[in-house]
């Protein structure tokens, strides 16, 4: 159906489905033929000169495939064949046979409409005229026999048997007067104009009209005089769906609003331009629709088309459950509210009742229905280089097909088909991992993991001889220590040496820190199965294979290696494993099976199973290490964890009124407020009895201590500066033998800070550490840190001494510089600059940290590169800055790490109020809500209460239970547990049910609950039942 009250192209597919089109404006009715095969677009025929056109409509009889309808502008429609000009006719090539259905007042035709279901009737709406019906119905079956080529002759034959052939019902004929034509069924509509009009699919009596521009009204056809359903609504286009024939759309004034032919009073959905700003779209100014059609292979899919537009959208329609309790029938009968349609979509879910809409007063209100429709998606074609006229959607002979083709034809006649991949994708994602991708008739599951046995009971994990490795390097910290001076370890720890060089911390009867352990930036893991859209699909249902191959599973699922010979293995593995994938990037299903095993739920379960919790921070290094090799924030954080345990710990971390656990280095730099002084014990005992938790195996070195006794009630409560001291002779038993090189009113801060860092400055640590870089061939590190020192001589030596000729050059640059003196480069300006520009060349971060220090002797520059480890950096800041300028570093490298969600920031915030905050930081860009729950688990509720620590707990909890480590769960609610325990018997938080009670107690008489709940944890006792008084 085309209704057309402008001179632009018009656009109309075969009516059948078949591969052709008609592009009709102007005077002329063009006949394309498209070939998707090759694929082109062939002219077939065009009817020239057809005067005064006003609208046009292709009949869907399969007798005439070529027969249209043309509207004039008096009123007047003319029948003809497109394709009589391929036939000639006794040696004559004319124009064609053609009919003439004349109206008695002359008027331009709007609207023709055939009915599909019986094609020989047609419906044509004009203009207004005084004394004259619009809305006119033809019965054009017996112009058949003229419209044929060649003209058939037909003898005499009963019209009633002619007539049993056609569809009932039929439309009867009405009294329209002995001087109307024959051929004129019904008329209707009398001075209204009809703008648009269009049969019901699979009906020959149920007509839509639009009339006047203010109603939309339903016709049934069945009886002389038909009865009407009128709604307020302005219609200047009508549209009907394929797959529902009781669905319509309709537009005007630039919505578009949905029906259900059955519930007229009541529109389904309306919509505008402006509902896809999220699709980038912008609303003009006075902007109206031209066209509108629903999909013949989407089902619920809508296309329409704005006027000067150079693009075609299209919308899906859902079909959607109403709410329950839903008030209908509220509906206002005023026709001035005409306008207020009711518009629904996926963001205002539950659907609640429509705006009032205008209906006649003469047509009773049916209920709602209860089912509606909801705007689920929206897109559009390519913006085409010139402003369309008019589209068509090309019919697909496949059942599913992957796109949707659109033909578009603009102002200067120019067609093109466009392909809109709109093909629905599913990508639902199991909670066990499994990631299932179906587009078309395609699907692919691809697993998250691959278990060929039930993972490890947390208990067995725990148990294992195997299990245990950081147990074992505890307790020969002092060895490896001594090893690690002399430069001989290979293997190292946080506190002890690492693989970077650092000095070793002392052992607990040794001598103090002195590691310089290094980190780097952790690797952002956020993840999504969303990129799948880009990859194309395989037709198997088969499980992939392609992917991590876990470790050595001998009586359980991914088993923790032994010793750290097994953790070298697990790095290379992985390391080949990175190697062949990056061989098969041209395999989309591999990339995609990277994506899903990398993706953050799948890394969380393997740790979970591997034993990540609460009570062991070493056996979380080594769970990290052993999966991870190139992660070297989280190991280095979970180390510092149970470092800064063993400091702050043994034997209790209550110092003078002042509870140092999970304290950072902000808070021994600026202090914080001490707890109550605690007072006399009451005679009196708790109410509400702490219960006991199930007892549990031993815990590993640095795990959380079970005695946490309250510092003794002294003189000297509340004194910072003694609890500091109390705190950095615990180890190492002597005074220290480092001081800053700059005057400080908190030596005793800046030692314990660095204590607390796990690095030592001292000379003969210093020393031992520039040996082992040297040795390991990290000559710019030791260079750099030699220069620090300002062992400038030195530090060109061991230069010279390397086999890198860069190390080589750069010897001569630092020897030139020397002479000049920290910071009296100033001076010069030219080789300032000079200076600069090789900085910024500089690969190597402490080459460019050395150049920076000598060029401009402002250790906040140098404390600029971040690409030094943090504590590297911070040791730096330690040692060589001013107490306001080390208060205003720490407080900006914190404030830096909650901003860009760096967790290694906690050892300046520790586990604190903005500690959390670089938590939820760290969650908004890695997902990693495991690490979060167990890090914010130490602190609260003992130590104060977070919501967002309440969500990171559920959200964990339910996420092993939703991947059915049940007894995993479990054992981190006893974890979590004890430590809520701790803090109830320690007086940190009050007493509390941890469960509510299952009791209660009723009357025998009445039945009636006689327990009544306490409020404000005090007990109410019942005397008498309000019920029956007993």
């Amino acid at each position: 159906m085309v209704a057309s009250a402008f001179p632009e192209k018009r656009l109309l597919w075969h009516p059948r489905q078949d591969n052709k089109f008609v592009v009709g404006g102007g005077s002329d009715i063009t006949l394309y033929e498209w070939a998707p095969d090759h694929p082109e677009i062939r002219h077939v025929t065009s009817q020239l000169d057809l005067q005064f056109m006003k609208c046009f409509a292709w009949s869907p009889d399969p007798l005439f495939d070529d027969l249209m309808a043309v509207g004039l502008s008096n009123g007047r429609v003319d029948l003809l064949r497109l394709e009589a000009t391929r036939h000639a006719r006794n040696n004559v090539l004319s124009s064609g046979p053609s009919v003439s259905l004349p109206t008695r007042n002359s008027r331009a035709c709007n609207a023709l409409a055939f009915c599909d279901a019986d094609p020989t009737y047609l419906a044509v709406g004009m203009d207004k005229v005084r004394g004259d019906s619009s809305l006119i119905i033809w019965d054009i079956h017996s112009v058949s026999p003229a419209l044929s080529i060649p003209p058939k002759v037909t003898a005499v034959v009963d019209e009633d048997s002619l007539l049993s052939f056609r569809p009932h019902p039929r439309i009867p004929r009405a009294d329209v007067g002995s001087r109307t034509d024959s051929r004129v069924l019904q008329q209707h509509a009398p001075t209204e104009i009809v703008s648009a009009l269009s049969f019901l699919p699979n009906s020959t009596h149920l007509l839509l009209a639009g009339i006047s521009h203010r109603w939309l009204r339903l016709f049934d056809l069945r009886s002389p005089v038909p009865s009407t359903t009128n709604v307020a609504s302005k219609v200047h286009g009508i549209s009907t769906d394929p797959f529902d024939p009781h669905r319509i759309a309709c537009f005007g004034d630039g919505s578009v609003t949905v029906w259900d032919a059955r519930r007229l009073p009541h529109p389904l959905v309306t919509f505008t331009e402006k509902d896809a700003y999220a699709d980038g779209a912008r609303r003009r100014a006075n902007s109206t629709f031209t066209t509108i059609e629903f999909s013949s292979t989407r089902r619920g899919t809508l296309a329409v088309l704005e006027r000067e537009s150079t693009y075609v959208r299209f919308w899906d329609l859902q079909q959607v459950k109403v709410a329950e309790g839903t008030p209908y029938g509220r509906q206002s009968r005023d026709s001035s509210q005409s306008n207020r349609v009711a518009r629904r979509s996926w963001t205002n879910l539950p659907w609640t009742t429509p705006a009032p809409v205008g209906i006649d007063p003469t047509v009773e209100v049916t209920p709602e229905p209860s089912s509606t429709l909801a705007l689920a998606d929206t897109r559009k074609t390519k913006n085409f280089t010139r402003t369309l006229a008019s589209f068509a959607l090309v019919p697909s002979p496949q059942t599913h097909p992957l796109t949707s083709n659109v033909m578009v034809v603009n102002n200067n006649g120019d067609l093109e088909v466009y392909a809109i991949h709109d093909t629905p994708k599913q990508a639902p994602w199991s909670a066990r991992g499994d990631l299932a991708i179906g587009a078309g008739q395609s699907y692919k599951i691809i697993s998250g993991f691959h278990d060929s046995e039930p993972p490890p009971e947390p208990w067995d994990i725990l148990s294992a001889p195997h299990a245990h490795p950081p147990e074992s390097v505890a307790r020969s910290d002092q060895t490896r220590e001594e090893s690690i001076i002399r430069g001989r370890s290979k293997h190292a720890s946080f506190g002890r040496g690492d693989e970077d060089g650092f000095p070793a911390l002392v052992s607990n009867t040794g001598k103090p820190p002195a590691n310089l352990a290094a980190t780097k930036p952790g690797k952002s893991r956020t993840y999504s199965p969303a990129s799948f859209r880009k990859y194309h699909l395989e037709r198997s249902a088969d499980r992939s294979t392609v992917g991590r191959d876990l470790l050595s599973r001998n009586g359980s699922v991914d088993q923790l290696a032994q010793a750290n010979g097994e953790v070298s293995r697990s790095r290379s593995h992985r390391a080949q494993r990175d190697k062949s994938i990056s061989k098969a990037r041209r395999q989309p299903t591999r990339i995609i099976q990277q994506v899903v095993e990398d993706d953050i739920s799948m890394v969380i379960r393997n740790r979970a199973i591997r034993g990540y919790g609460l009570n062991n921070p070493p056996h979380n290094t080594y769970v990290i290490r052993s999966d991870m090799a190139d992660e070297t924030t989280l190991p280095q954080l979970w180390a510092w964890i149970k470092h800064s345990r063993e400091l702050f710990f043994a034997p209790t971390p209550r110092l003078h009124g002042y509870d140092f656990s999970y304290q950072g280095l902000l808070g021994i730099w600026q202090g914080f407020q001490p707890s109550p002084q605690p007072q006399p014990a009451q005679p009196s005992t708790p109410q509400v009895a702490v219960p006991e938790l199930p007892s549990t195996p031993p815990i590993e070195l640095g795990a959380q201590p079970k005695g946490r006794a309250l510092s003794p009630s002294d003189d000297i409560h509340g004194d910072f500066h003694a609890a500091i001291i109390a705190l950095r002779t615990r180890k190492g038993g002597g005074p220290p033998f480092w001081q800053p090189t700059v005057p400080t009113q908190k030596l005793e801060q800046r030692q314990f800070a660095l204590q607390l860092c796990g690095w030592s400055l001292k000379e003969e640590d210093i020393h031992s550490a520039i040996k082992k870089w040297e040795k390991e061939g990290k000559h710019s590190r030791a260079a750099c840190w030699l220069v620090f020192t300002k062992q400038h001589n030195k530090a060109v030596e061991l230069l010279m001494r390397s086999k890198d000729e860069s190390h080589n050059m750069m010897s001569g640059t630092l020897a030139a510089l020397i002479p000049s003196g920290s910071g009296s480069l100033s001076k010069n300006p030219d080789l300032r600059d000079r200076c600069e520009r090789l900085i910024v060349r500089l690969q190597d971060p402490y080459f460019r940290a050395m150049l920076t220090h000598l060029a401009l002797g402002d250790w906040t520059e140098v404390l600029e590169e971040e690409s030094l480890p943090l504590r590297e950096r911070l040791a730096i800041a330690f040692q060589f800055l001013d107490d306001m300028a080390l208060s205003t570093y720490l407080r900006r490298t914190a404030e830096r790490s909650s901003t860009r969600g760096d967790i290694e920031g906690i050892i300046v915030t520790g586990l604190t109020q903005p500690g959390m905050d670089i938590l939820q930081s760290y969650v908004n860009r890695t997902g990693d809500i495991q690490t979060a729950a167990i890090l914010s688990s130490y602190v609260s509720p003992a130590k104060f209460s977070d919501r967002r620590v309440d969500r990171w707990l559920d959200a964990y909890r339910d996420l092993l239970d939703g991947f059915k480590l049940f007894h995993h769960r479990v054992a981190f609610d006893i974890e979590r547990g004890q430590i809520i325990q701790d803090a109830v018997q320690h007086g940190d938080i009050a007493p509390f049910e941890w469960a509510p009670r299952q009791i209660l107690i009723r009357c025998n008489y009445c039945s009636k609950a006689i327990s009544v709940p306490a409020t404000d944890g005090q007990k109410t006792r019942v005397w008498a039942l309000f019920y029956c008084l007993r």
